[in-house]
């Protein structure tokens, strides 16, 4: 059974949780969320001007985003998967998301990669809709074109600004 790595949560309120599914491979082995280079939540976090530069230190992103009030989780917080792929996921041991949301929440819960019907399966009684976006996995077509990456990205900043947390910038990666 594989474990996932612990929240990032902010001193303060909760203004977002960004909640993906399970760490991949290369981010167990570094003990980072989102540590496989080619995954691009942290290129998308400084193109919403969440972060200033997706190449700083890992301490230095993950400061600036608790500083911003953003939580970082998944939804898994244990499971049994060869390789990194989501679909390869079994045994799913949920997280105490609920149990976060009553404590410190309400707050926007944004899925990185349109998690809906895992979300539903384990959380149906929690008040919250979470909003589905695009997954900054390195797996999916939206990051092979420019065209699709600025629509990727432009999903995320607008539900980073509707959480409060963002001030977009423009950016074509």
């Amino acid at each position: 059974m594989l474990r996932g790595l612990p929240a990032i949560l902010p001193d303060g309120p909760i203004r977002a949780l960004v909640l993906g599914s399970f760490p991949s491979v290369a981010s167990l082995e570094r003990r980072e969320y989102y540590g496989n280079p080619h995954n691009w939540f942290w290129r998308v976090l400084a193109a919403c001007g969440v972060i200033a530069d997706a190449a700083a230190s890992y301490p230095e992103r993950v400061d600036a985003v608790r500083e911003c009030g953003i939580a970082v989780w998944d939804l898994y917080a244990a499971v049994r998967r060869p390789g990194s792929g989501d679909d390869a996921i079994r045994d799913a041991q949920p997280n105490p998301v609920g149990a976060l949301y009553g404590e410190r929440g309400p707050f926007p819960i944004l899925l990185n990669g349109r998690r809906l019907r895992e979300w539903r399966r384990h959380f149906a009684v929690l008040d919250a809709a979470p909003v589905a976006l695009p997954s900054t996995s390195p797996r999916p077509l939206h990051w092979n074109t420019p065209e699709a990456r600025a629509a990727a990205t432009a999903e995320w900043c607008a539900a980073l600004r509707a959480a409060g947390v963002a001030t977009p910038r423009y950016w074509v990666p």
